[in-house]
């Protein structure tokens, strides 16, 4: 019997002992799970990507900043932020904080101090007039991942830098801030400081920006270092900004097409390449064709710009007059195989590759096979027929014989930036020879006098002088019973020793393209002045 009464108790006393430790454990889990909730809540303030920045380290964004608040359902809180916000955000600003959440807003104004108010600067993507929109670029709708431009083409560099603040609070079992606690601030903002240098320089930039709105309405600037291939500037008319995409979507003029890498008629500045297969083919500059007005090509009859006739001509003077016929002479003269192959090694039969995942359209050149006609190489030699290439194209061609006959590849990326604002920078491409250094001497010094004595004339800047083409294309196109034309400058500055490369397009304009040579002249003279207040700065 009593051994009987110890089992049972120590039965009993194992039972009780396994319930014990039963409700302990469910009562550990309960409590480890309000801990957990009261080891924090994590509320983001703001986010930023990667900069983007010119080539002199000039963010092109994330250079502004605003004021940002994180506040709990504090009364003082409340009232302080009322007094900085519109009556919108004060709404949602006050719905999260009934629901016991903290709550973020951006102030127009700075809130007095109150309890349960923290303050912060934060870095701004974009604000006011962005430069280079097209070149730069626009985030999705979400504002996470980059769209366009720069921002596409670098996302996952740009995603890898982001930086991010945060502020996390003790909060109890249901999740709300417990009052008396300072929350924990982790700040990683500056990590966004790394990013991409393009090789936009933001002063010149802004100087063809100006030029091609004071001359054009639609249209595109290239300005590049022929030396490096380093565009300083690209501008596409009209633009747009970030702010207004939904305007930009509805306008019937597209401005988000960005026209300095869209395909056109290219005109007489292929004359340019005409010349130089020419030359390399071992025909003299002082060869010489006649003009009537008109030239037969079998039963195709092309035009001259002098309706009269320009008489006899040298190369030299049917480079500067820009003569039609000169010039499909001169090309029959050389052949269409050596027409096609100086096309091709100039880049006319690809698009230009800028960066990784990053470049243009691609040119239209026609075949070999279709320039067994000499109808299709007469319309070829100035510039008309299939033939159609991007402004950064023609820049590509104008470098060409600014390097000697030697092509260096357009770029916009000059390196990469890290954490410590150390740059990388990423080498110009291998150049290739395309034509002799003689050829090359020989254009320039037709280019320089097409601008001093020929239809370049408009274009010539008051000093330093300038080596250019112009450039009329038929488009073919008939609105409201007048023909489409696109208009070209294409050339470089100054004309000893040239530093740029520039090229202006002017599209579906009227009459003789005269739009834009005043571009190109307006750019030239800024640039000068630029450069004596560069130099002014530098010695103080």
């Amino acid at each position: 019997m009593h051994k009987r009464a110890v089992i049972s108790f120590v039965f009993i006393l194992a039972f009780l002992g396994g319930l014990m430790l039963r409700i302990y454990d469910i009562s550990g889990q309960q409590l480890h799970r309000a801990a957990e909730q009261q080891a924090g809540l994590t509320v983001t303030v703001a986010n930023a990507r990667g900069t983007i920045y010119d080539c002199m380290m000039r963010p092109l964004v994330n250079s502004d900043t605003e004021y940002r608040v994180i506040a709990t359902a504090n009364p003082e809180a409340i009232a302080a932020v009322s007094g900085c916000v519109d009556k919108k955000t004060l709404e949602s600003f006050t719905a999260r904080l009934q629901e016991g959440k903290p709550a973020v807003a951006v102030i127009d104004t700075l809130p007095p101090p109150a309890d349960g108010l923290a303050l912060f600067e934060t870095p701004v993507r974009h604000r006011g007039t962005l430069l280079a929109p097209h070149i730069v670029g626009y985030l999705d709708g979400d504002g996470i991942k980059g769209a366009t431009g720069a921002e596409l083409v670098f996302n996952e560099l740009l995603s890898e830098y982001a930086g991010k603040l945060t502020v996390t609070y003790t909060v109890d079992a249901v999740g709300k801030p417990l009052e008396g606690i300072e929350p924990i601030i982790t700040n990683t903002l500056d990590k966004a400081k790394a990013g991409v240098m393009l090789t936009i320089d933001k002063d010149i930039q802004m100087i063809a920006e100006n030029a091609a709105r004071d001359h054009l309405t639609k249209g595109a600037v290239v300005v590049m270092e022929p030396g490096t291939g380093r565009i300083s500037a690209l501008v596409s008319l009209p633009d747009f900004q970030p702010s207004t995409l939904s305007e930009a979507l509805d306008d019937q003029n597209s401005p988000l097409i960005n026209r300095a890498f869209s395909n056109y008629n290219c005109g007489s500045v292929f004359k340019i390449v005409t010349t130089a297969a020419a030359l390399e083919n071992g025909i003299s500059t002082s060869s010489k064709h006649g003009c009537q007005g008109s030239f037969h090509v079998g039963d195709v009859k092309f035009h001259c710009h002098n309706r009269l006739g320009h008489g006899m001509l040298s190369m030299l003077e049917g480079f500067a007059q820009s003569c039609n016929p000169y010039f499909i002479q001169l090309a029959l003269q050389a052949g269409g195989a050596s027409l096609y192959n100086m096309s091709a090694d100039l880049g006319f039969d690809r698009p230009v590759f800028l960066a990784e995942g990053w470049k243009t359209a691609r040119a239209v050149l026609p075949s070999q096979d279709q320039l067994v006609s000499p109808a299709a190489v007469g319309n070829l030699a100035f510039g008309q027929g299939v033939l159609m290439a991007t402004p950064v194209h023609i820049a590509q061609l104008i470098s060409t014989v600014v390097n000697r006959g030697n092509l260096i590849r357009p770029t916009l990326i000059k390196g990469t930036v890290d954490f410590d604002g150390i740059l990388t920078e990423q080498p110009p491409t291998p150049s290739q020879s395309v034509f002799s250094e003689n050829t090359a001497g020989k254009l320039k010094d037709m280019m320089i006098y097409a601008v001093e004595s020929g239809t370049g004339a408009s274009a010539r800047p008051t000093e330093g002088g300038a080596g250019g083409k112009t450039g009329t294309a038929e488009t073919g196109w008939v609105v409201n019973g007048k023909s489409v034309i696109q208009g070209w400058f294409a050339g470089f500055y100054p004309s000893e020793d040239p530093t740029h490369v520039i090229v202006v397009l002017a599209e579906d304009i009227e009459g003789t393209g005269g739009k834009a040579a005043p571009v190109f002249k307006q750019i030239c003279e800024e640039l000068s002045m630029l450069e004596i207040t560069r130099q002014s700065n530098d010695h103080y």
